[in-house]
């Protein structure tokens, strides 16, 4: 039997711990009768002092932080970011304390800023939710950060985006253990409509949801994971594995437009989700949006929205 130990953090996001954990059961039982047949898993922390879920569920530790050797996997599900000491200084040693002895951790959702804080994501690969991912770039360089993938398992960490993600992550691990026959029936009677790999691409792209093929899909995430220092077409082309013919070809058909045009549209959209904060200035806004000046900016701004920067800012405070 495979011993899963979840380490909650303060806030943490509900949906992510419930997807793995039904997975697994679902996936290590016959006849939904909830046995631990294959899995067993825990909640780390102080019995009998409920640990708080963001909407408002409270869970109560199964299992203290101790001896983390005990365990096959040990994951930390993330919460609100912006939380000082987000994990009590138990279960904050409890996960180094199974990292220095070699036990695989992981990270659920923000999770991954968790073990990036302890420095346990340094030099490793890790998948971040494209909502988060420049600001986790910022805050930990020495991470191999990426936002085009569901999940990532690099040596003795895994980490995944977050939401549905965290079924795809479980069910990866529930085929190693007892086959991927079983991982796809919890995806099934969780109404999944199947177990996607770990190249799966994470499905945000707000702005184009007619993208269809993985190879336009991934190549708008590599251009919203680079909006600050744009990269040229022929290197996100290269980026996905495809040549800049076929990608203009795959955008024309799939998106109307040039990869180009596409590429400006995600840059001028968030600047204007920035002008909108009414807090940062013109020039500000003009460097984070991949623009060498505030006067290049404001033109191809105007251009594109009909309105100017200045206009969306002063327009913020009322809305």
């Amino acid at each position: 039997m495979k011993r899963f130990a979840f380490v909650l953090a303060r806030d943490f996001t509900l949906s992510p711990l419930s997807l793995f954990v039904d997975t697994l059961r679902l996936a290590g039982d016959e006849g939904d009768r909830s046995r631990r047949a294959a899995f067993d898993w825990q909640i780390i922390g102080e019995l009998g002092l409920p640990i708080r879920a963001s909407s408002g569920i409270e869970l109560m530790p199964t299992a203290p932080a101790l001896r983390p050797e005990d365990y096959d996997n040990i994951l930390v599900v993330g919460g609100l970011l912006g939380r000082k000491n987000s994990l009590p200084a138990s279960a904050e040693r409890f996960v180094e304390g199974a990292a220095r002895k070699g036990v695989p951790v992981g990270a659920l959702c923000t999770g991954s800023f968790v073990l990036a804080e302890m420095g346990l994501l340094d030099g490793h690969r890790a998948s971040v939710s494209w909502f988060h991912i420049e600001d986790f770039r910022s805050r930990f360089p020495d991470v191999d950060a990426s936002c085009d993938r569901l999940f990532i398992v690099d040596g003795n960490r895994a980490t995944c985006s977050g939401g549905a993600g965290a079924a795809d992550l479980a069910a990866h691990l529930v085929s190693g253990v007892i086959g991927e026959q079983s991982a796809a029936k919890a995806s099934r009677i969780l109404l999944l409509d199947r177990v996607r790999d770990a190249d799966a691409v994470q499905p945000n792209l707000e702005l184009f949801p007619e993208a269809k093929t993985l190879s336009v899909r991934r190549a708008l995430l590599v251009m919203e994971s680079n909006l600050q220092e744009p990269l040229a077409i022929v290197d996100v082309a290269r980026s996905v594995g495809v040549s800049t013919r076929q990608l203009d070809r795959d955008f024309a058909s799939q998106l109307g437009t040039s990869p180009a045009r596409a590429y400006l549209k995600l840059r001028i959209s968030l600047a204007t989700r920035l002008l909108s904060s009414g807090k940062n200035p013109v020039g500000e806004v003009a460097f984070q949006s991949g623009f060498a000046n505030a006067g290049h900016f404001s033109r191809v701004f105007r251009k594109m929205t009909g309105l100017s920067p200045t206009e969306v800012s002063r327009r913020s405070p009322a809305l």
